[in-house]
Order: C-alpha cells, then structure tokens, then sequence
C-alpha cells in the first residue's frame, strides 16, 4: 500500500486546496454575489452537463479501467486505445446532441412554470457536455497510467480558481451574469486543453489513427463492457443528480441554490475517498484481471478502514461546528434552511466510504451491478417523488441517503457471497465507537460567542481527541505508520 498511500497523499493535497477554493465560492463568494436562483441554475448547468456526458460517453470513460491493461504498450502507442476511445465518444455525443435538441419541447414545458432561467440557457448544456466528456475521459485515460495527480489539479483547482475570478469580476459589474456563465464556459475549456498537453509531454497523446482495437479480439467483450457500463453509469448519475432536477421542477431554482450550498458542505466528507480509490484503480484492475482475491480482499479492508476513519472524523467536524458555519455565511437566514441536508447527505456519504472500493472491484461483475444500479435508480426517483413534495430540500437530502444506503447495502452482499469478501472488521467497531465517544465530547466544549474562534476550538479539541484514540487503539496500520513518519521527520527537523 505505499504506492497507494503516497498517491493519495498528494491527491488530498490537491483535492483539499481545491476544496478550500471550493468553499470560499460556495459559502462566501456564490451567497454574497448569485442569487439563489443563479446559484440552482449554475448547480443545474454544471451537474446536469456531467450526467449528460455519461449518456454521451457511452461507457467509454469505464473502458479504461478494465482494458487498458489489454492494450498497454507505449512503443506501440497503446494499440491504439485512446483513438478508439476519442472516436466512440465522438460517436456518442453525435447520438446524444440528436436526441437532445428532439426532446426540447419536453424539457420546456417540465421546467417553464418553476425555473424559467434555466431554459434562457438551453443549448449551453451541449458544449459544457462536449468539455466535461472528454475531460472525463482524459482523467480516465492519465489516471489507470497512475497520472491522477495533475487531472486533479486540473479539476480541483484550475477551474476553480477561473470561477472566483469569474465571481469577481461579476461582483465588480465587468460581466453581466450571461458572461459570467460563458467565463465558465472557457475555464472548463482551458481544463481540457491543461489536460491534452500534459498527456502530450507525457508522450501519451496518441491520436494518429489506429484501428487495432477495432480489429482486436477484445472488441466484442469491450464494448459489451461500455454498453453495460454506459447504463451502469446513467443509473449512477441519475441517483446523484434526480435530486437537483426533481427539486427545480417542484420548487424552483431558489430551492435548489440552497440544496447546492448545503450539499456542497457535505461533500468535504468524500474528498478522501475521491482520492485513494483513484490511487487504487490500477491495482484493482489487475487484480480482477487476474483474478488476485487477496489482493481484492486486502485493498477492499484497507480502503474501507481508512476511509471510514478519515471520513468520520470530518463529518463530525462539520455536523457540531454546523450552526457556526451557517452563521458566517453572508444570507444566513436564507441558507440555513439547508442544515440537516448536510446532516442526510453527510451521512449517506460516509456509509458509503466505509463500505470501501466495492464499487471498482465490482468491475468483474459490472452486468450484476448494473442490475443494482437500475433497481436503486427506481428507489432515489421513488422516494424523491414521496419525500420532496412533503420535506422539500430536506425530503431530496433524504431520498439521497436512502439510495446511498440501499445501494451499498447491496453491493456488500453481493460481494460477501460471490467472492467470499467484505471490508469490515474489529477494527470498525472501534472506529465506531471513537465516534460515539467524540460526539459526547463535544457537548462539554463551552460555547464560545464568536462563531470562528468557537469554530478553531471545537475543532482542535475534537480532532486531538479523535486522532488519540484512533492512534492508541490502532485502529489502522496506514494512518499509524503515517503519523509515525511525520513524528519522525519533525524530530528529525529539530535535531
């Protein structure tokens, strides 16, 4: 797990700072300057655009992760791998942008009465589509060559950087807001370009024509591959985005501005998942390739423990400094409404980080995946239907739990009785129980009256206490062994 650890230390790095520019625009810059409708419409644009590009990939983007290593020669320039790549997608955007402008009608008349805005900027979905595909596809491509630093870097924060000084200069009347939303537009584009010339200097960019994949016994079972993958992946992105979609069809834009800044609170908690399951990729299709239980078993305990631990202790950090962070927010009074959507979708996605990798390993058997990514896709449209006409952004925060537990739940089975696996162990229940303790802890930390300084303590104490115990339970070898590395280089600075 060196390698592993190493990775996924440079991409929290990465992917922390990006978060930190993150939250600047998301609790500061977005409320201050975008009004909450702008906000949902900017949530819509963005996420919606990221679901379309998986119809439009047509699986390609998953191809990599289970073939590459079929194809991978560097003096032949990968067989041509990544042409056949760039040429389905093509293929699949050509297909999507049709069936798109053919469904017009449709989507006016869901969205006219309760998010007219949205419709102003229609056709704005097909080249933030056309980007956010093929840099998906790209960060696929560079990350199964163990390259998932600078696409991180790329997306955490590049483009992030360009929409605070896209913000700015909105704030500073140098744009209206339809020019702030084509600033967008051109820093998702410097994104792609970043990427292709990285995979260039890499000697990677392949794109002479090559037909080998074509002609390669592979071809059969790889697309079958990214057909079942392309539905998998529709599945997924509809359960991750319905949410958003439902909410601006029954509530309006504001209501989804306030969802998108909740939510985007709750998404701290993921970060490190993000992170070592793009450091394992490699590993775990090599494994499937070759069929290295143990080491599947070995990945998806190591995963899941490290993940759980370091997952817990930020969503315990968010949920007992939640009011404070509410109050520091410019429109507090608006935003507030969104708190225990942090606290459902907080929750949902710790659940899922402490049931590990199971999705990558599951590459094996993306057709019974699929199957539970279908049957979950039924379950978040359901209860979104029931919750969100009753709880508003609260009844969607809920319905995304209920999907996140469901389907997890599933894939755990799933793997406990066909490959005889499962990521839990004692060592969970002890993490379990450090949580437990932590939170009362927290009810005997005196209220401070200034939200930032009651914040900085809060948050100290608990992370002490929290890394103590995890630390003198042993509760994971890799976190141990980190923190010892660190003791000794600082002491070997002192000296």
């Amino acid at each position: 797990m060196g390698i592993v650890i190493r990775q996924s230390f440079k991409n929290l790095i990465i992917i922390y700072f990006g978060l930190a520019i993150g939250y600047i625009n998301a609790l500061w810059l977005y409320p201050l300057i975008l009004s909450d409708s702008e906000i949902g419409l900017i949530r819509l644009l963005i996420s919606v655009s990221f679901l379309f590009a998986t119809f439009a990939s047509l699986g390609a983007i998953n191809i990599p992760a289970k073939y590459f290593p079929y194809f991978n020669n560097k003096k032949q320039q990968h067989n041509g791998f990544l042409f056949f790549l760039i040429i389905f997608s093509l293929f699949g955007f050509t297909l999507f942008s049709i069936l798109f402008i053919s469904f017009k009608d449709v989507i006016f008349n869901i969205y006219s009465q309760n998010a007219p805005l949205l419709l102003h900027y229609f056709y704005y979905f097909l080249p933030f589509t056309f980007i956010i595909l093929f840099i998906n596809l790209f960060k696929s491509y560079l990350v199964i060559q163990q390259k998932p630093v600078l696409p991180n870097l790329i997306n955490e924060v590049l483009i992030r950087t360009f929409i605070v000084i896209g913000l700015i200069c909105y704030f500073y009347s140098l744009f209206n807001f339809g020019e702030f939303i084509n600033f967008l537009l051109v820093a998702y584009i410097i994104g792609l370009v970043a990427l292709l010339l990285y995979t260039k200097s890499l000697g990677a960019l392949f794109l002479k024509p090559n037909f080998s994949v074509f002609k390669s016994k592979y071809l059969k079972a790889l697309l079958i591959f990214g057909g079942f993958s392309f539905l998998g992946n529709a599945s997924n992105m509809i359960i991750a985005n319905i949410d958003g979609l439902m909410l601006s069809a029954y509530k309006g834009l504001g209501q989804t501005g306030i969802y998108t800044i909740a939510f985007f609170i709750a998404t701290v908690i993921e970060i490190p998942k993000r992170s070592l399951s793009q450091s394992v990729i490699s590993l775990v299709s090599e494994g499937n390739k070759n069929n290295d239980i143990g080491l599947l078993e070995k990945l998806y305990k190591k995963t899941s423990i490290n993940q759980l631990i370091i997952g817990a202790l930020i969503f315990i950090g968010v949920w007992v400094n939640i009011d404070n962070i509410f109050h520091i927010m410019p429109h507090s009074n608006i935003y507030i409404q969104g708190k225990w959507v942090v606290f459902y979708i907080g929750l949902g996605k710790l659940f899922d980080m402490a049931t590990g990798i199971n999705g990558e390993i599951l590459g094996t058997y993306y057709k019974y995946d699929l199957i539970f990514l279908i049957a979950l896709g039924f379950v978040a449209v359901i209860t979104n239907l029931i919750f969100i006409p009753i709880y508003g952004i609260t009844g969607a925060a809920l319905a995304s739990a209920i999907s996140v537990f469901s389907f997890n739940t599933a894939r755990y089975f799933f793997l406990l009785f066909k490959m005889k696996i499962q990521p839990f162990s004692l060592n969970t229940i002890k993490v379990l129980i450090i949580c437990a303790v932590t939170f009362i802890f927290n009810y005997f930390i005196p209220v401070e009256r200034i939200a930032i300084v009651d914040i900085l303590i809060r948050s100290i104490l608990i992370a002490s206490l929290f890394g103590v115990l995890i630390v003198v339970t042993k509760s994971s070898e890799d976190i141990n062994s980190v923190i010892l590395k660190v003791f000794n280089l600082i002491r070997k600075k002192l000296k």
